[in-house]
């Protein structure tokens, strides 16, 4: 009987034993488990973010670079063309033609005294497409003088879209560095008239 206790006893300390060691095993397993992930959990947030934040940048630095391009695209141009003859008006100029790589606008301007081109005011505009286009009207909410020399210059539209801005984004085309103006002269109308009253 004594035999019996004694080896039930020691049995129950065994095991008893051996239970405390697997749990606290289990724990320190747990807490190991956990520290590992917290790490990893952040590191990986880490690193999601900072790929997003600096792509972000990236775009919008690209996004302003592409504006740019696109508001000066077609500023300068090798096979622009603008052709202007002397003409009578009844409140319209007429641009006989017009060559350009990008739409744009052609405006009427007044001279200076000296005879150059008066801006940025002017006294007329009207829109054109890119490509060739000919007798472009453009009407005019000012009267010209007989004799009067007046000139048309050629725009991109640049800025909003169908909206005449200049001076602002809609610059003046360029070729070889020149400004595309070109003046002409208002004519008479009716020059026969004169001739015959100064008789």
């Amino acid at each position: 009987m004594k035999h019996l206790i004694v080896i039930l006893s020691t049995l129950f300390f065994i095991y008893s034993c051996s239970g405390q060691s697997t749990q606290e095993n289990t724990d320190s397993s747990v807490e190991t488990t956990q520290e590992a992930e917290t790490p990893d959990t952040e590191a990986s947030a880490s690193n999601e973010e900072t790929p997003e934040t600096s792509e972000g940048d990236k775009t919008d630095e690209e996004d302003e670079d592409s504006d740019t391009e696109d508001d000066t695209a077609g500023l300068n141009q090798k096979n622009v063309k603008l052709v202007v003859k002397n003409q009578t008006t009844a409140g319209q100029i007429v641009v006989e033609q017009v060559a350009t790589s990008r739409d744009g606008w052609v405006s009427i301007h007044k001279s200076q005294e000296e005879g150059g081109i008066q801006l940025p005011d002017s006294i007329g505009e009207a829109r054109v497409d890119s490509g060739n286009s000919e007798d472009i009207i453009v009407d005019l909410w000012e009267a010209p003088d007989i004799g009067e020399k007046l000139w048309v210059l050629l725009h991109i539209d640049a800025g909003e879209r169908g909206k005449y801005e200049f001076p602002g984004k809609d610059q003046a085309v360029r070729k070889d560095g020149e400004t595309m103006a070109r003046s002409f002269i208002i004519e008479d109308p009716n020059p026969d008239e004169e001739e015959e009253s100064d008789e």
